[in-house]
């Protein structure tokens, strides 16, 4: 039995079927074949072209399922072998090359692939010519790192003249044209030019179904590259069904501990993200990031899924989990990574805001500057470079360091001017800050500069009636109170209660502000009777909506006994205060000013009365 499961003509015929199974589409059956007949040509043939040959074989498969260190060990083992038996310069040594160079892209080691595809491009062409297909196929790889790079030019030129040599030597379903529309189609889906994207990878499925069947992987990878493309062009429903028939295939051909199962899981979980399905974003992540910490814990792709299941965790309100997530990401992208690396800014942002949710703003402040300095440093004058200026600003403002916070939102309005053109929202919001920070250091001329400018680019945006106009007409009127200017900040307080009547209705709490805003005016003006029934409006939407006892209620039950004592109505003024008095003690310290105040007016009520009896 030793001699026949040793014997050299089963381990040919092992060879042979393992070559068929794999030729038909049955990679993973083949595996058994292939070891079978590697143990035997080792142990009797030793160093010799038919080992090689399965070596090459096994790390070939290996690499298409993702197992990157078995594969290397074969190819490292035939490559040893071979330059042993037919030297440095023999084409089936550029065999070799040609795998472990791809296999160190897809390891992420992108100049070591580089300089390996070089090397065997050099041999090959020396051996073979400039035109033969496979010069082309080393061609289209060295394409693939330069895509890697984001070298996006010449990657297009590595492809371009691959496919061209391809389409003068092959018929035009041959499945090389459709491994290079592949590389087109992602270059077309980096630079934003969807539409070609989709086109490509159509006529690339096409190919790869003709030639592989429905059910091969390259199939799935075919239907994951669709799915990414239509992904960022909102269609979702669409993405989603092919990232499904792409896991589908995946997950029969690798099994489910796949990483190329993970890669799929990764998407569909961010897909889910982007359509706010919180949960099975969750649970899509969570198992992509269980088998990527299994199989590669310090990979990119695996910072991209901690990412993104802190993106999840923090929309669910799971903060903690949330920054533990971004922190492991951070861990990864800080070995892997230089210290410029974009995407780590973005991380340096998502935990800044959580430490701005928890009041902790000198931390939120010193992730955001880094978050900065990284965009500034590989992006120049960019719109993201603008948001990490805004939202230092906020912050700063909210510290109450306003000559700061003015500095910084003078900067993304800068940015912004100059990158999205001086129309855009972004400008309108920004100007809206500098507006409030000026009011709120007294200088109102420059603030109602600053905000007629963001109602005129909302309005011309947005049209007349959008909310944010109301906003903007809100600020406006606050500063014409503050001018003493009356008849100009009713106006614009009855163009933004118009607007919010005709969106939301007259039973809204923000209409409830409105009229509180205009009771306030009326009441400067003078026009008690106004003014009262503004707040009597007010009043009733918001005890409907917030019940009797809650803090606007009581402050609007505070301002009809001052309207009361304006007009000498000094028991209503008491009764007024004290039903305001009663709930901010309920709702404020002891030694709130508005209490304090609320008694004071009592007591003057109560000595009036009492001296008019």
């Amino acid at each position: 039995q030793h001699y026949v499961i040793n014997h050299l003509s089963i381990a040919e015929s092992n060879h042979q079927l393992a070559e068929a199974l794999s030729g038909n589409g049955n990679d993973k059956d083949s595996l058994a074949y292939y070891e079978a007949a590697l143990s035997t040509y080792e142990k009797k043939l030793g160093a010799h072209k038919m080992t090689t040959e399965v070596l090459d074989a096994l790390g070939k498969l290996h690499l298409s399922f993702g197992n990157l260190h078995v594969s290397h060990r074969y190819l490292e083992r035939s490559l040893v072998l071979k330059r042993m038996l037919f030297g440095d310069e023999n084409d089936t040594v550029v065999d070799t090359l040609h795998l472990i160079g791809k296999l160190q892209g897809k390891s992420g080691d992108i100049d070591d692939a580089l300089g390996t595809l070089k090397e065997a491009l050099r041999i090959r062409r020396s051996n073979q010519g400039m035109d033969s297909l496979p010069v082309a196929a080393i061609v289209n790889d060295v394409g693939v790192i330069h895509l890697r790079r984001d070298q996006h030019d010449i990657a297009r030129t590595c492809f371009s003249e691959a496919l061209r040599i391809w389409k003068d030597k092959l018929d035009k379903n041959h499945k090389y044209l459709g491994e290079v529309l592949l590389n087109l189609a992602e270059i077309d889906h980096y630079n934003g030019d969807l539409d070609d994207a989709i086109d490509k990878l159509t006529e690339a499925l096409s190919v790869m179904k003709l030639n592989n069947g429905e059910r091969h992987v390259s199939v799935a990878l075919v239907y994951y590259k669709l799915g990414l493309s239509l992904t960022k062009k909102n269609e979702y429903v669409e993405a989603m069904d092919f990232l499904e028939r792409s896991l589908l295939i995946r997950s029969a051909e690798y099994g489910d501990d796949s990483i190329l199962v993970a890669e799929v899981l990764k998407s569909i979980g961010s897909l889910c993200l982007d359509g706010a399905e919180m949960a099975k974003a969750r649970n899509y992540l969570g198992e992509s990031l269980k088998i990527m910490l299994s199989k590669r814990p310090k990979d990119i792709e695996t910072a991209e899924c901690l990412y993104s299941l802190g993106k999840v965790m923090k929309k669910m309100k799971y903060i903690e989990e949330a920054k533990t997530y971004f922190e492991d990401a951070l861990r990864i992208r800080m070995c892997r990574m230089e210290n410029d690396d974009i995407a780590a800014a973005e991380i340096y942002t998502e935990l800044a805001t959580i430490y701005e949710e928890k009041q902790l703003h000198d931390e939120s402040l010193k992730l955001h500057r880094k978050a900065l300095e990284i965009r500034k440093s590989t992006m120049g004058e960019h719109a993201s470079v603008g948001d990490s200026y805004h939202m230092i600003g906020t912050i700063e403002q909210t510290k109450n360091d306003l000559k700061a916070a003015l500095s910084s939102f003078g900067a993304a309005l800068v940015i912004y001017q100059n990158t999205r053109g001086d129309d855009h929202l972004t400008c309108a919001k920004t100007m809206n800050n500098i507006g409030i920070i000026y009011e709120a250091t007294n200088e109102c001329n420059e603030a109602l500069k600053y905000h007629r400018e963001a109602l005129r680019i909302r309005k011309k945006n947005l049209g007349k009636d959008h909310l944010k106009v109301a906003n903007s007409l809100d600020n406006i009127a606050g500063i014409y109170q503050r001018q003493h200017k009356v008849d100009k900040a009713s106006s614009a307080l009855k163009e933004a209660l118009r607007i919010r009547i005709g969106k939301l209705g007259n039973d809204h709490l923000e209409v409830a502000t409105t009229l509180f805003g205009m009771g306030i005016v009326y009441c400067d003006k003078g026009d008690f009777n106004r003014a009262m029934d503004c707040y009597e409006a007010s009043l009733n939407i918001r005890k409907r909506k917030l019940g009797p006892t809650s803090l606007e209620v009581a402050q609007t039950l505070h301002n009809i006994g001052s309207l009361h004592a304006l007009t000498q109505d000094y028991k209503s003024a008491l009764s007024s205060w004290q039903s305001a008095l009663e709930k901010y003690r309920t709702l404020l310290p002891d030694d709130h000013h508005m209490i304090a105040c609320t008694i004071g007016n009592i007591q003057m009520a109560e000595n009036v009365i009492a001296d008019m009896s």
